[in-house]
């Protein structure tokens, strides 16, 4: 007589965003103008992807085939493989996570007759369950499962944006549109380790990347995954592991932010594009998950410093805060942006500098509380005028707070009363700051 053992992996869910929006299109510019939403909640904690390895794929050895389904013996074996040990069901089980949809699950046996049920929840290869998985599936389960690894095995919420067109179950919005609190965007995660041999299997760091979640991307050097890196056809620069070089975007519904929707690298400077993956999903994090570390509203300045004075950069390491820790900085994730800051010595005084007037300044604490902005010195980089403005990202919440202005050349204050439950701030200005004021 069979054993029934109903075990539910993959329970750890938060919860699904809402919306959904019209679709982006494929395209060779940096940017696609259709705007979406939508975007996923969930939790990662895979320690390890059982039996993947840099010379064989999941499908080699652990009784996994893509031709036939997941709910058949052909599919998913019972007698051998990934059923017949613990890492291997966990693999299983978000296998089912992120190829079925919410609401689906599979039962599968092991030899010993026990049977264990997988649930779905993000559904980007549901024709999985009962027929074959292609390779755009295998990509995007791959990505998928990719996304999910904690290498200390350890739940974390992370949030999920796909480009709407090919994954509509993730979709794409900004976290804070969901009230999620994950508002540092940490990478884009591609490849096929289902399939292929060897496993291509990378990532690229996202803007305002900061390694301070253990197990997270970063923070282990047992990750299954590389940095993915190569040349772009207008550069001779080799860039490796970073998203806003080497991947495409397309805009969210709020016509502002955007994210990621494919990467692609050439091997040569100046070269075409030969290894594109269209197929990609991107996560955002709190490292502040678990609310260990709290606010005090203590007063703090921020000041800034360079390796190189008035060098363009879209590399955090480049640039940092003084005079305080943990604050810390990157470009905006928007429409044309190119990710460029710089410091400039100007009147004696070192100020962080957006380098067009497309550019951003984003100010974050990667530890992940929240904090208060109390004021901002700002000034504007050429004669004239020019209306800025400034964005605070609230903790559990959809809504922000917003102040708009004029600066002019001379250098001038700016107070934010009631700023407080902080989890980012946007300054959008054609100019620089400095002596950023906050309570942390």
């Amino acid at each position: 007589m069979t054993k029934v053992l109903w075990q539910s992996f993959g329970a750890m869910l938060l919860a699904s965003a809402v919306g959904c929006g019209a679709a982006g299109q494929d395209g060779n510019s940096l940017l696609q103008d259709d705007p979406v939403s939508q975007g996923v909640a969930s939790t990662n904690g895979l320690s390890t992807i059982n039996g993947l390895s840099t010379i064989n794929g999941l499908s080699t050895i652990n009784g996994l085939s893509t031709i036939n389904g997941l709910s058949t013996i052909n599919g998913l074996s019972t007698i051998n493989g990934l059923m017949n040990s613990d890492p291997g069901r966990a693999t299983v089980s978000y296998l089912a996570k992120c190829a079925l949809p919410n609401g689906d699950y599979i039962d599968k046996a092991d030899s010993y007759g026990v049977v264990y049920r997988f649930n779905g929840q993000l559904g980007v290869g549901a024709a999985w369950k009962t027929g074959a998985c292609d390779e755009l599936c295998q990509q995007k389960v791959s990505a998928c499962l990719m996304a999910h690894v904690n290498s200390t095995g350890v739940n974390v919420p992370i949030f999920l944006n796909a480009d709407p067109a090919k994954m509509p179950s993730i979709g794409m919005s900004m976290p804070y549109q969901s009230g999620s609190d994950a508002a540092i965007q940490e990478g884009v995660f591609f490849g096929n380790i289902v399939t292929h041999n060897p496993p291509d299997a990378y990532y690229a760091k996202g803007n305002g990347f900061k390694a301070s979640i253990a197990g997270r991307l970063g923070a282990s050097s047992s990750m299954p995954y590389k940095p993915f890196e190569g040349y772009r056809s207008d550069s001779s620069q080799l860039y490796s592991g970073v998203a806003h070089p080497l991947c495409r975007q397309i805009l969210m519904s709020d016509a502002e932010h955007a994210d990621f929707k494919s990467c692609q690298a050439g091997d040569v400077a100046y070269g075409s594009a030969t290894r594109s993956w269209g197929n990609v999903i991107t996560t955002y994090v709190n490292a502040n998950y678990n609310s260990a570390t709290v606010q005090n509203f203590s007063a703090k300045t921020i000041n800034f410093e360079a390796d190189t004075i008035a060098n363009k950069t879209n590399t955090p390491a480049d640039i940092w805060t003084t005079a305080i820790s943990n604050f810390e900085f990157s470009n905006t994730v928007g429409l044309y942006t190119t990710g460029l800051l710089k410091v400039a010595s100007v009147a004696s005084s070192k100020r962080l500098c957006a380098t067009g007037a497309n550019e951003g300044i984003v100010l974050t604490k990667n530890t992940g509380e929240p904090f208060s902005l109390v004021s901002l010195s700002h000034v504007r980089q050429f004669a004239g005028s020019s209306t800025f403005r400034v964005k605070g990202f609230k903790k559990g919440s959809s809504t922000l707070a917003q102040m708009t202005g004029t600066s002019g050349t001379a250098a001038s204050t700016m107070n934010f009363a009631g700023w407080d439950n902080l989890l980012k701030v946007e300054i959008k200005i054609d100019g620089c700051i400095d002596e950023v004021k906050l309570k942390s």
